[in-house]
């Protein structure tokens, strides 16, 4: 299957739709806030859109996801080679890794779930957030100290601006803990959080819990679909995240072509 660039939103729209977890991250790059940031390549057969990969040049390394049919051949993945950047960070579900692998031959992959949950499903615990701040461009510079405790974090200072980024503040460290999101479209009815940290020093005090609940609770109030990436192997993580509500939608993986 050639590989071409697609820009009819509707067409992308249509085929991500049906498995609105599992594209989600794809789905929220058609909002037009981040829509200029996007190229989007797609392969027909029969005139029938296969296969996408979206290339995100929103991050300081550029992402790129990969979703479509688990028989896309491998030369598909060789003509979109020739397009791509040399080196970006890479999400593929399970059954598209193998070509991935022998085409791009990724280093520092691992496993990963991709969570959803609907706002039906939403468990929203008793919970106090009431120490639980909307963070803001004041804040970038004691964000990015407690971030520089994960170096592969994908936070970039104009995500703030969703508005959507919650904190608890700490008087010795400046924050303790942080949540907040990847994307968000109100427009398709999607949002994928992450960019979660919480100072090595204060694990195990609830606070990831704080900011979790905080952040879907205000999510939504304006959107019916939450969705995550999470280690596979991080259990503390992912059984916090289920005791919200959040199922499994498929394993993945995640990695960086340089």
């Amino acid at each position: 299957m050639a590989i071409e660039r697609i820009e009819n939103r509707d067409e992308i729209e249509a085929f991500l739709k049906p498995n609105k977890v599992a594209n989600a991250y794809l789905l929220g790059g058609l909002d037009p806030i981040y829509l200029p940031f996007c190229n989007w390549y797609a392969a027909r057969k029969s005139g029938e859109i296969q296969f996408i990969a979206l290339e995100y040049t929103g991050l300081s390394l550029p992402a790129v996801f990969f979703t479509g049919a688990i028989h896309t051949d491998i030369s598909t993945f060789i003509e979109l080679k020739k397009l791509l950047p040399s080196r970006f960070l890479f999400h593929a579900h399970e059954s598209l890794y193998p070509m991935i692998q022998q085409t791009f031959k990724p280093q520092e992959t691992q496993i990963m779930l991709r969570m959803g949950l609907k706002k039906t499903n939403y468990q929203s615990p008793s919970i106090d957030t009431s120490d639980v701040e909307t963070l803001g461009h004041r804040d970038t510079a004691a964000m990015m100290e407690l971030y520089a405790h994960y170096p592969d974090h994908l936070f970039e200072a104009y995500q703030l601006e969703s508005g959507l980024y919650f904190g608890v503040r700490d008087e010795e460290l400046g924050f303790s803990s942080i949540a907040g999101v990847h994307v968000f479209s109100e427009t398709y009815g999607v949002a994928a959080i992450g960019n979660f940290v919480t100072h090595p020093s204060r694990r195990g005090q609830g606070l990831a819990s704080r900011c979790t609940k905080k952040l879907l609770d205000t999510l939504f109030e304006r959107t019916d679909l939450v969705a995550l990436n999470v280690q596979e192997k991080n259990e503390p993580a992912v059984k916090m995240f289920r005791n919200f509500g959040f199922q499994t939608n498929h394993v993945f993986f995640e990695g960086r072509v340089s």
